[in-house]
């Protein structure tokens, strides 16, 4: 066994927060579910029984003063040990597989959440804009059928758009807690409420400058792709076809998802 400080990669003075901290970071990179590497198994085994010398203070006493890595046992008892070692190295293994598998589950679990957000709001920034650019007349130009299927995809949109704003919002932010002499409290949330309104609202209202502006430059272009639209059209499209455009892409990347996990 190699020194089991040299596999974590820390100092001899480490506390037991600093090795559980470097031997998630390391399981992380090593684990044979997430590295397909030749080498790293036999490096996620090495990390493994370092990890386990360290975290146990008397194993760690033993192999700082002599430099073993297991307790010595009398001739009699060497049978025994051996059985006993392996045991105890089948359950720290199969201990540590669970603790990484679960790392590895909420990471999986945050990068679809952290995925959902974006493109949550990265669609309805580009939609807001490309609307408030082109300014298009489906709505006014369609049948009454597609009028009432366009109005029922903009409730379902509104609807929505704002519960997934909500969760985005629940997940990520915190609201400003009231001041306290006596009492300090810290969330381990990254965003403040309104700091994260503030963003959405700038954002929709910078998309929607943006695109009024270089819509007002390239007037000429929409008018042929849409024909003539008045002021209060183009109002009206950059409100109703963005919850629309969200709803549908949201639907796609919730798909996505599903046949992933198939």
């Amino acid at each position: 066994m190699s020194d089991p400080y040299t596999v974590l990669g820390i100092s001899r003075s480490a506390s037991q927060s600093e090795i559980k901290s470097a031997y998630r970071r390391l399981a992380r990179r090593y684990h044979p579910d997430v590295n397909a590497h030749p080498a790293a198994a036999g490096k996620f085994a090495q990390l493994n029984e370092a990890y386990h010398i360290l975290v146990d203070p008397e194993r760690r006493r033993v192999f700082d003063r002599s430099g073993a890595t297991h307790f010595a046992s009398s001739p009699r008892r060497t049978s025994g040990g051996v059985a006993a070692r392996a045991a105890r190295r089948a359950h720290f293994q199969a201990r540590a597989d669970r603790i990484v598998n679960e790392w590895l589950e909420r990471e999986r679990l945050e990068s679809r959440a952290r995925g959902k957000a974006v493109y949550t709001a990265v669609t309805l920034f580009l939609s807001t804009f490309v609307v408030a650019l082109m300014k298009p007349s489906l709505f006014e130009s369609s049948t009454p059928f597609w009028r009432l299927t366009l109005l029922a995809l903009f409730g379902f949109g509104i609807w929505h758009l704002f519960s997934s704003l909500s969760e985005h919002l629940d997940h990520y932010t915190y609201r400003s807690p009231y001041l306290s002499v006596t009492r300090q409290t810290r969330s381990e949330k990254p965003f403040k409420r309104s700091v994260a309104w503030a963003f959405v609202i700038g954002g929709y209202l910078f998309s929607l400058s943006t695109g009024m502006l270089l819509g007002v430059l390239t007037e000429d272009i929409s008018k042929k792709l849409f024909g003539p639209t008045s002021a209060v059209d183009a109002l009206f499209g950059v409100f109703f076809y963005p919850p629309i455009v969200v709803l549908i892409v949201d639907l796609m990347y919730r798909l996505n998802l599903h046949f992933e996990d198939l």
